[in-house]
């Protein structure tokens, strides 16, 4: 009797996951005939109702090429008053030539020394003849990879779900120039962190790699690996309260040694950072940081029942940069969202660990439904407005939200061929 009600199951259990399977190629499938934003909808549906399945990786895909190429396709314009950085990589882009001049250009042009970025992007540059829509697109796709590889990496409950909540987030998704190496460091960095609580050498190589993509995370993350060891910990809700006055008391001792040490020494980077490090309290980005306050909210119940390391170190290292934040706000408030970036990336596996210890299950099934909501409704307004010209080489008469995945390859191919401007002038501050 028991090895007839194995079979059934295991029968049950392979249908299923052939029901899944189909429906995973109908929606691949779909991308080419449906318009984008509805596809992205789908595809939302589809990761919510199932965990994981062997066409996680095509799908991903799928959307990462389109949003690259949707992101790529802008017309970006005279940004924040002159102050985009987007001139300035792509007036250092326009001018690599010889690697042997490759860290002169960056410094000059671009404003920055991190090797890597720039070996990468002289590279790309060799190769297209210095191809603007190329590096762009590039630099996007390549983005999205490493996320969905930290995704992987982490193995919550859904890596397709956690990736999608990651790439949608309202705040995060134009990849906006003056925030390109860091989007593209942040993983690396993550999964740096990682690797090192198995084999410190093999974590620190790949931190350090995600180092020479962008300096200044690799500073801010930086305790994170030292302390590597500590972030499968579970820490009791006292000795959480004592860490976090602690924090405090770090943070501003940093913050008058840095203004001690920009009194004495004249150097570049310490007095950029000394530029922003000013006690002028700015709440703008209050919202964003309050969201991640109440993810961290939602987590702490499962935190301290919980065994899993995955959770236990995503739990840490979101407390760590929430409490950053936190304390950012008053002295680089403007600046906050070079702090938030690692949080885009950890909320959402945390998240998802969490809500598998929230009872009844209507209720998170219920937060999440309305999170991805959101998070939809942010994109298609984004695109609907479309004040960032989405496709203006294309048709003005068909607009974004309406193009398929097949116009998507259609437009791609056409800026491929075709001379791409982005903007239309300098950097002036």
């Amino acid at each position: 009797m028991n090895t007839s009600n194995n079979i059934n199951t295991v029968n049950n259990n392979d249908s299923n996951d052939a029901k899944l399977y189909i429906s995973g190629c109908l929606l691949l499938l779909s991308w080419l005939l449906l318009p984008f934003a509805f596809w992205l909808l789908g595809l939302f549906l589809y990761a919510f109702a199932v965990k994981k399945t062997r066409l996680d990786s095509l799908l991903v895909a799928a959307v990462s090429v389109s949003l690259s190429i949707l992101i790529t396709s802008r017309y970006i314009g005279y940004l924040w008053n002159g102050s985009d950085d987007m001139p300035s990589y792509l007036m250092a882009y326009d001018r690599y030539d010889e690697l042997s001049s490759m860290l002169s250009v960056s410094l000059l042009y671009a404003k920055h020394g991190d090797a890597l970025f720039g070996f990468y992007s002289w590279a790309v540059a060799w190769f297209t003849d210095n191809d603007i829509f190329t590096y762009y697109f590039l630099s996007v796709l390549i983005t999205y990879g490493l996320i969905w590889k930290f995704c992987k990496l982490v193995d919550g409950p859904s890596p397709l779900l956690c990736f999608l909540l990651i790439i949608l987030f309202y705040k995060f998704f134009q990849f906006q120039w003056h925030l390109i190496r860091t989007c593209m460091a942040v993983p690396i960095l993550l999964m740096g962190i990682w690797y090192a609580q198995k084999n410190k050498k093999h974590g620190s190589l790949i931190f350090i790699l995600g180092g020479l993509v962008h300096f200044s995370t690799f500073i801010l993350l930086l305790p994170l690996l030292i302390f590597s060891k500590h972030l499968t910990r579970r820490w009791s809700a006292s000795q959480l309260i004592v860490i976090f006055l602690g924090f405090i008391l770090v943070a501003l001792t940093g913050v008058f040694a840095i203004k001690i040490l920009g009194s004495v020494v004249n150097n570049y980077m310490v007095n950029k950072i000394l530029t922003r490090l000013v006690f002028e309290p700015n709440f703008s980005k209050l919202p964003s940081l309050l969201f991640f306050i109440v993810v961290n909210l939602i987590a702490l119940p499962g935190y301290l029942k919980t065994n899993n390391v995955a959770y236990l170190r995503l739990f840490n290292m979101m407390s760590y940069l929430t409490l950053l934040s936190s304390v950012a706000l008053f002295f680089i408030g403007e600046e906050l969202h070079r702090i938030f970036l690692p949080l885009y990336l950890l909320y959402a596996p945390m998240l998802l660990f969490a809500l598998q210890y929230i009872k009844p299950k209507s209720i998170t099934g219920v937060f999440l439904f309305l999170l991805m909501g959101f998070h939809m409704a942010a994109f298609s307004y984004v695109v609907l407005i479309n004040e960032s010209k989405f496709f203006y080489k294309g048709d003005k008469h068909i607009h974004p939200l309406e193009r398929r995945g097949f116009d998507y390859l259609v437009m791609f191919k056409h800026y491929w061929n075709t001379e791409v401007i982005y903007y239309d002038g300098y950097r002036n501050k």
